[in-house]
Formats: C-alpha cells, sequence, structure tokens
C-alpha cells in the first residue's frame, strides 16, 4: 500500500549555503550506513567550542539540506537528513542534538534532531511514536 509524501519546502540559498548544504548531504550517508564510523565522527563533532542550536537554526539545517539534496527528503532518510543537518549545524558553530529512537513492539527506528528540548523540522511529534534511546549533542538539548 502506498501514500502520499510531501517533501519539505525548498528554501533560498545562497552559493555558499546551497554548497556546504550540498556537501553535508553527499558526506552523510556514508556516515550512516557504518554504525562504528557514525558514533566515532559524531564524538568528533562534539568536540571542541559550540553552542546548543536554536530551533529556528536547526529547521533551517534541515530544510537547507532537504533543498540542496532533495533524496533526504523522503521518509526513508531520516538518519542520513538528520546526520547532514547535523553537519551543517557544526559548520555555523552551534550543535543540535541528534536522536535515535525505535518504536516499541516492532523493528522500526527513526532519527530526529532537536533543539531547546523539542523535536525539529519533523510533520508530527515523533517521540509520541518512537521511544528515544540515542542521544548525541549537548547536554543542555538533551530531555
Amino acid at each position: 500500500m502506498s501514500f502520499p509524501v510531501a517533501l519539505p519546502p525548498r528554501i533560498a540559498l545562497n552559493p555558499h549555503q546551497h554548497a556546504l548544504a550540498r556537501a553535508a548531504g553527499m558526506f552523510a550517508p556514508r556516515l550512516g550506513a557504518n554504525t562504528p564510523r557514525l558514533a566515532k565522527a559524531l564524538a568528533v563533532l562534539q568536540r571542541g567550542a559550540h553552542r546548543p542550536s536554536t530551533m529556528a537554526e536547526t529547521e533551517h539545517a534541515v530544510l537547507a539540506v532537504c533543498t540542496a539534496t532533495p533524496r533526504l527528503g523522503g521518509t526513508r532518510a531520516c538518519l542520513p537528513r538528520s546526520v547532514a543537518a547535523l553537519l551543517y549545524c557544526r559548520v555555523h558553530g552551534h550543535l543540535p542534538t541528534l536522536i535515535l529512537g525505535i518504536q516499541p513492539a516492532t523493528a522500526r527506528v527513526h532519527a530526529w534532531l532537536q533543539a531547546d528540548g523539542q523535536p525539529a523540522a519533523e510533520p508530527s511529534d515523533p517521540t509520541r511514536t518512537y521511544t528515544p534511546i540515542t542521544h548525541y549533542g549537548p547536554q543542555e538539548n538533551q530531555t
């Protein structure tokens, strides 16, 4: 059974933002395919000077990545989209929290970004369906 899926809205990006979002969108799937590599990369991204992302910054990052790399806008690209948006944020000096969750009694998993303690750029609140099992990011953003 199929159902319609609307891609996130496209946003205007300057050439620098588009190139950065495209690069993050191309690099992120390579990390997500290898769990140890992803965990190591996320640990490296958390080092150094950065501040927690705001909701507006996190939502902009997700929309920028989906605009520059439309294939990351679909429902099956939640992990690479979230990692790409996290990379985009980190280059700008801030860092959202990456949450990995599982749906109880199923094998379904989902990844999303969180800022200010709330899911960012999600069509609905994923915490109603998925139980968070892993958090990567600044301590201030975690609930």
